[in-house]
């Protein structure tokens, strides 16, 4: 079972909980090495994460961003924020179905998973600072590890791309953004990883918010493309310069 099925297995007898209204901002306890994360896959790097420890460690939250499959890793300011640049990914399924160049890692661990409820907030509009009610959302559904589950030191881990078909259609536990995702655009995209209390009371919410990591990443041109498109302008300059004389 993958992690995405782990989010959604139970989540038809749940209730979405309701987005915070403020932008999506990089949140976290330590920004940097979680050691023993892989994110489900070979060679991801661990060392620039974003981790939230909740609890003394009931609660460990993981987010990264990173190349997918081949080329430099992802620059990272070192405070939640990574730099990617355009394109379709050669790895994607087909060129009908685009993958960005770049990935997000997801990370949950800790000794209390069964207590919480968790869920993934994430948007496809460029534009800065975007609502996070304006972000698709999976979940909140309960830690059901299996048989299948990727299990790594006790942890649930993967690593998805925003052209995942899956992030794009509404389902049972997943409420996608609006809009489609261009893996060619400029901007900017905002994740949060959230982990939920689940409550028993009676007439109370059905989860509470208690923890979370977010980070951000901008997708820039590449310095490739910026020196071209220099050259084109010092060109136009070159020939209006000649043309006054």
């Amino acid at each position: 079972m993958s992690l995405k099925n782990a989010f959604f297995l139970a989540a038809s007898a749940l209730t979405m909980a309701a987005a915070t209204a403020a932008p999506i901002t990089p949140t976290f306890s330590t920004f940097g090495t979680l050691a023993g994360a892989t994110f489900a896959g070979t060679g991801i790097p661990n060392t620039a994460v974003a981790i939230t420890n909740f609890n003394s460690g009931e609660l460990v939250l993981g987010l990264t961003a990173h190349q997918r499959f081949v080329g430099a890793n992802l620059a990272n300011d070192g405070a939640g924020t990574f730099t990617a640049f355009p394109g379709i990914s050669t790895f994607s399924p087909s060129p009908a179905d685009p993958y960005a160049t770049w990935n997000f890692g997801i990370y949950i661990g800790g000794t209390g998973l069964s207590n919480y409820a968790f869920g993934l907030l994430y948007d496809f509009d460029t534009a800065v600072g975007n609502d996070a009610s304006t972000h698709g959302a999976t979940g909140p559904a309960p830690y059901v590890p299996s048989a299948g589950f990727p299990l790594i030191g006790g942890a649930g881990q993967t690593s998805w791309n925003l052209g995942m078909n899956f992030l794009a259609a509404p389902a049972t536990g997943i409420v996608p953004p609006a809009g489609s995702f261009n893996p060619n655009a400029l901007g900017e995209y905002t994740f949060a990883l959230v982990a939920y209390r689940i409550n028993q009371t009676a007439g109370a919410p059905a989860f509470t918010e208690v923890a979370r990591s977010a980070i951000r990443v901008n997708v820039v041109p590449e310095p490739g493309s910026l020196a071209l498109v220099g050259l084109a302008l010092a060109g136009v300059g070159l020939v209006a310069s000649r043309r006054r004389r």
